[in-house]
């Protein structure tokens, strides 16, 4: 039996984020006791918890952990656990054996107790790009869904940090012919894109019927109303945005009869697949990285990853 207690970023509730001490206890055979290296912040998913806005059917009860996303090194380890031993390095998603707060993937702590089927080991010392594997993880799950070829014309709307690496991923791939809509210059600067929009009329007559798969990453589900237009007859609509809520008047899309597809599954394999991908120079990991910020600064790296313009992935230092 693994327990104690750790440091911890918890939501206490709506807009009341808190570093305090929080219970864990981790009595399965399977279970892992992890120190944390770094977490990242998910601005998307963080902002609507943060707000206390609905994201699911699921009840928010506080207090609740955010991160989904860490390095570490492990502890200790269930005697059933197999894949690792202490002092390896692992990647690690979600943290689900804390006590008295609800986990919304809590990973946010000095220290993450979970299942071993929660972690990913790594084979060697962490580096910062490590924590891009979930979310790659996600980008490919979500782009295998999509009916697409080399010669496939993709419009991404959003290149914040999931736009950015669903545009590295289909380079990789093949698929070059990316266009995409950003009205922040820097981020349109470094995404590996064509042609690019600051304002969706930025894209005239031209464009329209022009792409096979329109990709939504902004939570901002209209918009697909406003980009229907230049969805080819038939193609593919992929939502991947955090969105409070997911409506839309289906009388102004469906003239062009689109293929809608929700993917928020990532599932373990994938999750390989990402760190096998990231060691290659095809996906341009340095980009991602803006902000570093200690533990104890983490009220500051919040604002920061969720108000500034420049802030692509924000990175909380626990060492």
């Amino acid at each position: 039996m693994m327990k104690g207690q750790a440091k911890s970023i918890v939501l206490i509730k709506a807009n009341k984020l808190r570093l305090v001490d929080t219970a864990y206890l981790a009595d399965q055979d399977n279970d892992v006791l992890v120190k944390t290296i770094a977490t990242t912040i998910t601005p998307g998913l963080d902002r609507l918890l943060l707000t206390n806005k609905p994201v699911s059917h699921r009840v928010i009860n506080y207090p609740i952990m955010l991160g989904s996303e860490m390095i570490g090194q492990v502890l200790e380890t269930g005697p059933g656990v197999t894949s690792v031993s202490p002092g390896d390095f692992v990647f690690t998603f979600k943290g689900d054996r804390w006590k008295d707060i609800e986990p919304y993937y809590g990973c946010h702590a000095e220290i993450v107790a979970t299942s071993e089927s929660n972690i990913l080991p790594l084979g060697r010392a962490p580096i910062h790009r490590d924590l891009l594997i979930g979310l790659l993880g996600y980008i490919v799950s979500a782009i295998e869904k999509a009916r697409l070829e080399p010669s496939s014309r993709v419009l991404i709307l959003g290149l914040g940090s999931v736009g950015l690496m669903a545009a590295e991923y289909l380079n990789s791939i093949g698929i070059t012919n990316i266009d995409a809509l950003e009205n922040f210059g820097i981020r349109a600067q470094i995404g590996k894109v064509h042609n690019i929009g600051m304002e969706m009329t930025d894209f005239n007559e031209s464009f329209n019927d022009r792409y096979d798969l329109i990709i939504e990453t902004t939570g901002r589900i209209l918009l697909i109303e406003k980009a229907i237009r230049m969805l080819k007859h038939g193609r593919q609509i992929l939502l991947m945005g955090n969105y409070e809520v997911l409506a839309y008047d289906y009388r102004l899309l469906q003239h062009k009869e689109p293929v809608l597809i929700c993917s928020s599954i990532t599932e373990y394999h994938h999750i390989q697949k990402a760190r096998e991908l990231l060691e290659h120079p095809d996906i341009d990991s340095e980009k991602f990285f803006t902000n570093v910020f200690p533990v104890d600064r983490f009220e500051l790296a919040y604002r920061v990853a969720l108000d500034s313009k420049e802030a692509i992935k924000t990175v909380i230092s626990w060492v």
